[in-house]
């Protein structure tokens, strides 16, 4: 199975889709592992996880697969400068994984919600499904997929590099407005609109290495 947040950015598509398709490969390559798609940054951004890469399983010169050292959720100023410094990625929160793999990764960090999954998969197909659904909804606990899960099993984690690809979280207008503004395309909102007014991000690695050539 592959996740994908509903709302980001990746340009352009067809170079997305060949590192999904390697992550996909890697999953069947080692069926224990969550395989997810990191990026290098071009630029300082507090709001975005970071993945620390350990050990290269793959050093092809198209694709770089990494084993994961550690995670880093909310950073600090501090924290982003270093984490920058020494070469870790964004976590896109895209992966690939086998649904078995992930099934024993929720037992391990977050067993009350298991039980319910459990608990409702025996009652799949029968009368008492959808009433076992409802319940579980209106009590089922909460977890933040990065900061409960991701960050206690780096060892059941390998990190896909993602190059040649722009990517972006679309969490707000002016993150919309920035990247539109990279790849040449004016936004359909008025930028007036946007606080602070909009200016360009910085961008503090080459935009050479952001894109392929051509």
């Amino acid at each position: 199975m592959v996740v994908y947040p509903s709302d980001h950015f990746v340009y352009p598509e067809s170079r997305f889709l060949q590192l999904v398709q390697r992550a996909v490969w890697t999953v069947e390559w080692l069926p224990d592992r969550l395989v997810l798609l990191g990026i290098a940054p071009d630029h300082l951004q507090l709001d975005y996880g970071w993945i620390r890469p350990g050990e290269k399983l793959d050093t092809s010169n198209n694709y770089r697969i990494s084993a994961v050292r550690s995670f880093l959720e909310h950073p600090t100023v501090a924290q982003d400068d270093a984490a920058l410094a020494e070469g870790a990625l964004w976590n896109t929160n895209v992966f690939a994984a086998k649904a078995t793999a992930l099934w024993e990764v929720g037992w391990r960090c977050c067993p009350a919600l298991m039980e319910r999954c459990e608990h409702l998969a025996k009652q799949i197909g029968t009368s008492k499904e959808a009433g076992t659904l409802d319940a579980l909804y209106q009590d089922m606990p909460a977890y933040d997929f990065s900061s409960d899960i991701l960050q206690l099993v780096p060892d059941r984690m390998v990190v896909v590099e993602m190059t040649g690809v722009l990517w972006s979280d679309w969490n707000t207008p002016e993150r919309i407005a920035h990247m539109l503004h990279r790849i040449g395309r004016q936004p359909a909102f008025p930028l007036t609109c946007l606080t602070p007014p909009f200016a360009p991000l910085p961008v503090a690695l080459a935009e050479d290495s952001v894109l392929p050539a051509g």
